[in-house]
């Protein structure tokens, strides 16, 4: 009898464990990809600011990669009408199993 109480404990742990691995998981995926989010948003902004300069665009670059992003934007268009791609990727490790998710966040400038 002591040991089916023992053994409902410790499966109770293992889900509990589970379960707070999750959660933990989720939240910090969570806090990332919205950090992602507003470094892009904020790439687009300088962007159509500054007409899609050079200089800018060097510079948004330089503060992806010391964010750990991989930043690509393309730009097209003449010279009185140019838009650009703007293409974020970023790499999640789930831990404990340390496998890698990668997210990608795609929008325009204009």
């Amino acid at each position: 009898m002591r040991a089916v109480g023992m053994l409902s404990h410790f499966v109770l742990l293992v889900f509990l464990t589970l379960f707070l691995w999750t959660g933990v998981t989720y939240v910090s995926q969570n806090i990332q990809y919205n950090s992602a989010r507003q470094f892009h948003g904020s790439v687009v902004h300088q962007l159509e600011n500054s007409y899609f300069s050079p200089a800018v665009i060097e510079q948004c670059k330089v503060q992806a990669g010391k964010n750990g992003y991989r930043l690509t934007i393309e730009t097209f268009g003449t010279e009185r009408h140019r838009d650009a791609r703007v293409i974020l990727d970023m790499d999640f490790i789930y831990p404990v199993i340390q496998r890698v998710g990668r997210y990608t966040i795609e929008g325009y400038a204009r």
